[in-house]
C-alpha cells in the first residue's frame, strides 16, 4: 500500500531529521586529528571516500569543508585544484588522465582533504562536506541534473597528535615524499588490505640527507657509498617496546625501483622495526623502513624495551626503494599496511627552508643541488610536523 500524508506540510518534530536524496553518498576514511605543521597552521588531514550511487555519470564540481559551529569554508576545491585531490578507483592504468572529476555510474573514489586553521585559533569540533554535482541529465524525477548536497559530518578528535623526538641526527634532511597539501605517493597511498581501505601512510616521510652543497650524492648513483648519509643511525622516538622487526632483506641497487613484481607485499618495507609507545593514554606504533641488512638484528628484537634515542637500525636501502632513505610513520596498529596513520609532532628541529617546487626532486636525483624557495620563517621549531619538501636539522643528540 502506497500513499501520502494529507493537508499542509508541517515542520518535524523535534529529533526527525528532513530526509533528502544525495545521488553521492561518502564518509571520512578517519576521524581528523589536529597536528601542527612548519606552515603555521593546525592541520586535519583525512580523505572524503565518495559513491556515485545513480548509473550515469556525475562530476563534482566543488567540493567544501565546512566548521559546522562557525559556517566557516575552511577549504575549497574546483577545477585543476580539485582534480589534483581527486582519483576515482577502478580507472584503467594507462588510459587518459581525466580532465574533471567524474565517477562514473555506480563508481567510488576518494578526495584528499587537509582544511587548517592558524596556529593558536579555535580548532573545529565537527566538520561538514559539501559536494556542487553535475549530470549530463537528471538521473531519475528524484535527482536533478545539477544540485548541492551535505554529506559526511565528523567529529574533529579532542586529543592532539603525540609528541615525539627525531629519528635521526644532524643537518640536512629533507622531506622528499610527505604530508600535506600534495597528494604525493605517501599521502595518496589508499591501500585495499585484508578486505579495507587503509591509509597507513598519510603522514609518511621519506629522509634523505644532503651534503654542504646540498647534494644527495656524489660519484656514482648507482652505489650506496655515494650517498654520505647511507649507514646513519635511526633512533627510537620514545620510551616504548620493540614489538615487530624485518632483517635479512638484501640492499637494492640505488638509482631505480626494484622491477614490478620483484617483491611481495611483506618485502616493501625491507627491513624494518616497529616501536610501540604510549603517550597521553593512547598507543603508538612508529615504523622505521627500508634498514640495512643485518643492522636490525644487531640492535634490537621483538620484545626489548627501548629508550628515546636508542639505535633500532641503520639507514639503509632494502625494499621498495629508488635510494637510500629512512621511511618514518606513526599509526594505529603494528601493521605497516594494516593500520590508520596518524600525525605526530617532533620535539624540536631547525626549519632551513623548502625545495621551491616537485622539480626539485628531479633535480636532487640529477646530482645537482637542491634549489630553495623561501619558505617564510626559518630557524627553531618544536612540536611541529614537517612539511612535504621541508629541509630541516635534527639536534646533533637526542633524549
Amino acid at each position: 500500500m502506497t500513499g501520502s500524508p494529507t493537508g499542509s506540510a508541517a515542520e518535524p518534530a523535534a529529533g526527525v531529521v528532513k530526509e533528502s536524496l544525495t545521488p553521492v553518498v561518502g564518509a571520512v576514511t578517519t576521524l581528523p586529528v589536529p597536528v601542527r605543521t612548519t606552515d603555521g597552521k593546525v592541520t586535519l588531514a583525512y580523505e572524503l571516500s565518495l559513491v556515485n550511487v545513480p548509473s550515469v555519470p556525475v562530476t563534482i564540481t566543488t567540493v567544501k569543508v565546512i566548521d559546522v559551529t562557525s559556517g566557516t569554508v575552511l577549504q575549497e576545491y574546483s577545477g585543476d585544484a580539485l582534480l589534483a585531490h581527486f582519483k576515482a578507483t577502478g580507472n584503467a592504468p594507462g588510459g587518459a588522465a581525466p580532465t574533471a572529476a567524474v565517477l562514473t555510474g555506480g563508481q567510488h573514489g576518494f578526495v584528499w582533504l587537509n582544511p587548517a586553521v592558524p596556529d593558536g585559533s579555535p580548532v573545529p569540533s565537527k566538520l561538514r562536506h559539501e559536494l556542487t554535482l553535475s549530470y549530463g541529465t537528471a538521473p531519475n524525477p528524484l535527482i536533478p541534473a545539477q544540485s548541492t548536497e551535505t554529506i559526511a559530518p565528523t567529529a574533529v578528535r579532542k586529543d592532539s597528535a603525540p609528541v615525539i623526538s627525531s629519528p635521526l641526527r644532524g643537518p640536512n634532511w629533507f622531506d622528499a615524499n610527505g604530508c600535506c597539501d600534495e597528494v604525493t605517493p605517501h599521502r595518496g597511498s589508499a591501500n585495499p588490505v585484508n578486505g579495507e581501505f587503509y591509509f597507513a601512510e598519510r603522514f609518511a616521510i621519506d629522509w634523505v640527507q644532503l651534503d654542504e652543497e646540498k647534494r644527495l650524492y656524489t660519484g656514482d648513483q648507482t652505489k650506496v657509498e655515494s650517498y654520505p648519509y647511507y649507514g646513519a643511525e635511526v633512533h627510537a622516538v620514545a620510551d616504548g617496546v620493540v614489538v615487530a622487526t624485518l632483517d635479512g632483506q638484501p640492499t637494492q641497487t640505488p638509482g631505480a625501483s626494484p622491477a614490478a613484481g620483484a617483491l611481495t607485499i611483506d618485502q616493501y618495507g625491507g627491513n624494518y622495526v616497529v616501536e610501540q609507545f604510549d603517550q597521553d593514554g593512547e598507543t603508538y606504533y612508529a615504523f622505521f623502513a627500508h634498514l640495512q641488512p643485518g643492522s636490525v638484528d644487531g640492535h634490537v628484537k621483538v620484545g626489548q624495551q627501548v629508550r628515546a634515542g636508542d639505535v633500532v637500525g641503520l639507514l639503509g636501502n632494502t625494499g621498495n626503494t629508488d635510494a637510500p632513505h629512512l621511511h618514518f610513520h606513526v599509526m594505529n596498529s603494528p601493521n605497516p599496511l594494516a593500520s590508520d596513520g596518524l600525525p605526530y609532532e617532533f620535539e624540536e628541529f631547525s626549519l632551513v627552508g623548502q625545495a621551491a617546487s616537485d622539480d626539485a626532486i628531479g633535480t636532487l636525483f640529477s646530482g645537482a643541488p637542491l634549489p630553495l624557495s623561501s619558505p617564510g620563517v626559518t630557524g627553531p621549531r618544536t612540536k611541529e610536523m614537517p612539511s612535504y619538501l621541508d629541509l630541516l636539522d635534527f639536534p646533533a643528540s637526542g633524549s
